[in-house]
């Protein structure tokens, strides 16, 4: 599917902006302005892939440096230090999916260089796909509100993240580390290597490539239900990621791109410790994607047009059984900016996907889907400012209608910000298409989940300590679950939710030396469905009732420190609110030396206190564990 896509993708990158170049570059009078002409005239604004402009979403950002100073080696780690719940199944590799305020899956949308990322199968995205060195920025919006068109449909949350694409000049960089466990049967058991080239490749064209590959053993002791302590098994993964973008800017500021990203991955399933037949995943992802950016088209708007062509192919084998899934998804995005006008200003969007699945469990299906957005903002003066956005959005047969309202007071050490949202998610295709195999059957039936939204943050801007404090509500209904109905187990839309919780964020530079960055959420949940006399009133399974990090960098001359707590509270392990798993710390530290030019070695201890925990039922977590490697830049 990739390969048809690929004369589309070729003709919007070649061909669109030699029609349009001569308008978009004639100056006041109507002349034609030639293409800069030295690298001096080139500018390289940041490629907004994530919302440059927000006016009532609570966010949280990372940068490029940042996440470099870390050290960490895998995305969900990343987020975890970002105080975020993750919901890992193993070390290096394996499945992890992030929460927020108690929603994950597909309730949580991610959104990758301004395209939706979400899997239309299972409705995930698998974090273990990107590195982190690959990536120049992350933001993590809170709630169902939002104003960008690619993310439309989150419930939860959304974390739009942007890779590195441009720089001026040349840059090589090379990274190479490797993980111990002190497992003395396999000591060094991680071990994984990078090469990143970004640099200016013409007089006004750009090209970024990175090649990466990682083995690891994932051979970790634990401490076994029966009190043994005994090494991790049947956990390795083999994978690599290879990623080539090329951007060329024309006329007047106008660019355009197309990258290539590949991630193949060889998995060794051990499933939970109890579990007596360990599996096989392969994973062998593709996406070609071709884009548009007209910062100022006709004068009028700034434009974004995205084409993106993606496949995923996961294969399974266990014991004697095989499935195999092949999903190919065609997603368009475009997005319009439109100037003020007074006290109005307005955007649009559209994003229009096509799915086509083939799978042993799910079938041969075609599903389309999309999202139609509008969005009015109203500064009706200095202090107070209204965003009102609007979305359709369909799935196959089922669709809603959206509407969402923001306010913002912004005074003159605060802003104040209140919001109001519907909130709407549509059944995945595992929910609807499994196949009846004698246990378990979808049911085409269903109807989206939905609710409504409502919070009020707290910014202050001149404070001694900097901070965002939120109070959000919701309330969600029709929630999909897999439950047993005349002994066969098939998702149904049984159950109602409310959550109440709070959110607070710190952020400050001491000195010009030490960055200390703190995030914490308690969350309130409780189940609605007075059908089912057992679970009314009880917690949401897997949701605790605190997360929070605490970050602390220091940056001097020769080296740089940095010191995180992570903090899991008590979530219980079904909805019957029986039996729970433990509130879990962890303390991780790393240090990177500048005393040369182009080499800098690190170190990385995580898991300081050697935690047993575990983030999911049955699935140990690694203790204690040293990593140490070598930026090298040039």
């Amino acid at each position: 599917m990739s390969r048809k896509f690929f004369p589309l993708a070729l003709f919007l990158a070649l061909l669109v902006p030699r029609i349009f170049s001569e308008e978009l570059s004639r100056d006041s009078d109507g002349d034609a302005q030639d293409d800069m002409t030295s690298s001096q005239e080139i500018r390289l604004p940041h490629v907004y892939t994530y919302i440059d402009s927000p006016s009532v979403e609570q966010r949280q950002v990372l940068t490029g440096e940042d996440i470099r100073s870390l050290h960490v080696s895998s995305l969900p780690e990343l987020l975890s230090a970002a105080g975020m719940q993750v919901l890992s199944y193993g070390a290096y590799g394996l499945l992890s999916k992030p929460s927020i305020r108690g929603f994950t899956d597909e309730t949580v949308a991610v959104v990758v260089d301004g395209v939706a990322a979400n899997n239309a199968m299972n409705g995930t995205f698998d974090f273990t796909t990107l590195s982190p060195d690959q990536i120049e920025r992350i933001e993590i919006v809170r709630g169902g509100f939002s104003e960008d068109v690619s993310a439309e449909g989150a419930v939860g949350g959304i974390i739009y993240i942007t890779t590195r694409k441009q720089s001026l000049g040349n840059a090589f960089r090379t990274d190479a580390f490797t993980k111990t466990y002190f497992n003395k049967s396999s000591f060094l058991d991680t071990t994984c290597g990078s090469f990143d080239y970004a640099g200016q490749v013409a007089e006004n064209s750009f090209l970024k490539t990175t090649v990466r590959a990682a083995f690891a053993r994932n051979e970790f002791l634990f401490k076994a239900y029966d009190g043994s302590v005994r090494p991790r098994e049947n956990s390795s993964v083999s994978d690599g990621n290879l990623n080539a973008s090329l951007m060329r800017y024309f006329g007047s500021g106008n660019s355009w791109f197309v990258t290539e990203t590949f991630y193949g991955g060889y998995k060794n399933i051990a499933g939970a410790e109890t579990s007596a037949v360990p599996g096989v995943q392969q994973d062998y992802n593709n996406k070609l994607t071709a884009g548009l950016t007209f910062p100022s088209l006709a004068r009028v708007a700034r434009t974004d047009i995205t084409l993106s062509a993606q496949s995923y192919n996961e294969l399974y084998d266990e014991a004697d059984t095989r499935s195999e899934h092949y999903l190919t998804s065609g997603i368009l995005t475009a997005r319009a900016d439109f100037l003020r006008r007074g006290f109005f200003s307005q955007s649009a969007g559209m994003r229009l996907t096509l799915d086509y699945l083939k799978s042993t469990d799910d079938g041969t299906h075609l599903l389309f889907s999309g999202a139609l957005k509008e969005t009015s903002k109203f500064q009706l003066n200095d202090v107070l400012s209204v965003s009102v956005p609007l979305a359709f959005v369909f799935s196959g047969e089922n669709m809603a209608v959206i509407p969402k309202l923001g306010v913002m007071l912004s005074l003159k050490s605060a802003d104040v910000i209140m919001s109001a949202y519907r909130m709407v998610q549509f059944p995945v295709m595992n929910d609807l298409y499994w196949a009846y195999d004698g246990r378990s059957s979808g049911n085409p039936d269903l109807k989206e989940e939905s609710g409504w939204g409502a919070e009020i943050s707290f910014n202050s801007r001149n404070a001694v300590l900097p901070f965002s404090l939120c109070v959000y509500s919701n309330y969600y209904s029709q929630k999909i679950q897999w439950t047993f109905v005349d002994g066969i187990n098939t998702p149904m839309n049984v159950a109602s939710a409310f959550y109440l919780g709070a959110n607070i964020s710190v952020a400050r530079t001491f000195f010009n030396l030490i960055t200390l960055r703190a995030n914490a959420e308690y969350l309130y949940t409780r189940l609605l469905n007075k059908n089912n006399t057992l679970t009314y009133g009880k917690r949401i399974m897997y949701t605790p009732d605190l997360v929070w990090a605490v970050t602390a960098v220091l940056k001097s001359r020769y080296a740089d420190f940095s010191v995180e707590a992570n903090f899991t509270g008590k979530r219980y392990v079904s909805n019957l609110n029986v039996s729970y798993l433990e509130p879990y710390l962890l303390l991780n530290a790393s240090a990177e030396l500048s005393l040369w030019r182009y080499v800098r070695p690190y170190m990385r201890l995580d898991n300081i206190l050697n935690a047993d925990y575990e983030s999911v039922p049955g699935y140990p977590m690694p203790g204690i564990a040293l990593t140490a490697g070598a930026r090298c830049v040039w």
